[in-house]
């Protein structure tokens, strides 16, 4: 009978511990702004740059998302807009900024940058540089 009432009491202390598991926010992606573009001769007519934004997984074949083009962005910085909100997954992803030609076949990418969506990135930003210069930041959400 002891061991029965030893038994039930091990049984019923050891339901009382709870296993802390800690969950992390969920990272939404929004906007991106670009703050700086090399200064060049984009399209025909000197035009500034259409600008918009293409971002992926890297295990994706193709860009899956993309920003509304900003037209003739001539004064900088200009913010970019996802037309809905992108989860971030734990893994690498890819992001360029182009000059939207529809009038060609291929847009030009101005600049390209990977990123681990998780490991990187803080206070609701990722920064990304060329040449020591800080060109865009792709803003994220924590839900």
């Amino acid at each position: 009978m002891k061991k029965l009432i030893l038994f039930a009491a091990v049984l019923f202390l050891s339901s009382c511990v709870k296993e802390e598991y800690l969950e992390y926010p969920n990272r939404y992606f929004k906007t991106a702004e670009v703050l700086a573009l090399p200064a060049l001769n984009y399209d025909p007519d000197n035009s500034a740059p259409d600008i918009r934004i293409d971002l992926k997984r890297r295990s994706a074949n193709e860009w899956e998302f993309s920003t509304y083009t900003e037209n003739n962005s001539s004064f900088l910085p200009t913010t970019t807009v996802f037309p809905s909100e992108i989860l971030a997954t734990d893994e690498m992803w890819e992001i360029r900024i182009v000059d939207e030609d529809l009038n060609e076949f291929q847009d030009d990418e101005i600049f390209y940058w990977e990123f681990q969506a998780y490991d990187e990135g803080a206070n609701g930003d990722f920064e990304f540089y060329a040449d020591g210069n800080l060109i865009m930041v792709l803003n994220y959400n924590e839900k």
